[in-house]
């Protein structure tokens, strides 16, 4: 008799691992249809992060995401990419966030300073020295820099960039009258004194060496820093 029960077993388990597996695949087909195909989890919301009003909608209509399209479907690398094309945006990444939303998550430029171009527009730069905004006048806080009739070069900017990033956020708050000549040699105003800041290079030694400058007294209405070991005041 037991002989006979393990026989009927054993012919039955094929049928059962095939039964198994059928299933299996069933129940995988149908979560497949649910995920890539079903009306359940398709797009119903797209949310922007790191912008606020006309620049969120900007990339809202530049993501360009159809309501309805199957949230796995969505190509989040072509949606983060053409809201990354928007001057603004440093960095997009997209994500699902199931059953019904894509979050697209923005990093934003932030202005450092403004930039006045050969045509005599405002344009605000970030601090990679990236124009991302045009401006009738320039943000409170925000320095102008002036090329000596033309747009300063790349060069000239990234030295103004450094000197911003070199100086204490209170004397950056004074810092006006900017000028980048055509060989990108910089000068500023720092409240009342005149600096002559130089190219780029040393800036740490400059930094150091005008703070001490701007200490002596009398005051001097001009600092030389632009070969910071051979300083000169007047």
């Amino acid at each position: 008799m037991r002989f006979e029960q393990r026989a009927h077993a054993a012919r039955r388990r094929p049928w059962v691992l095939v039964g198994t597996a059928v299933a299996i695949l069933a129940l995988m087909g149908g979560l497949g249809w649910v995920v890539w195909a079903s009306p359940v989890l398709v797009v119903d919301e797209v949310v922007v992060t790191g912008l606020d009003g006309a620049d969120r909608d900007a990339a809202l209509t530049a993501a360009a995401v159809p309501i309805g399209e199957p949230l796995a479907r969505v190509d989040s690398a072509a949606v983060a990419q053409r809201v990354g094309s928007l001057p603004i945006v440093k960095r997009a990444v997209v994500t699902r966030s199931w059953p019904r939303t894509l979050v697209v998550s923005v990093t934003a430029r932030v202005g450092m300073l403004v930039v006045r171009n050969s045509e005599g527009t405002l344009q605000v730069v970030d601090e990679d020295g990236v124009a991302f905004r045009d401006v009738d006048q320039a943000p409170a806080g925000l320095a102008v820099v002036n090329g000596s009739g033309q747009r300063p070069a790349p060069e000239g900017l990234q030295a103004v960039i450094e000197v911003l990033r070199i100086l204490p956020a209170d004397q950056r708050a004074t810092v006006s009258a900017i000028t980048v000549s055509s060989a990108s040699m910089v000068t500023f105003a720092l409240g009342e004194v005149e600096v002559v800041w130089g190219g780029r290079g040393s800036e740490e030694k400059k930094g150091k060496v005008l703070q001490v400058l701007l200490k002596t007294t009398p005051a001097p209405k001009v600092i030389d820093v632009s070969a910071p070991d051979t300083p000169v005041t007047r």
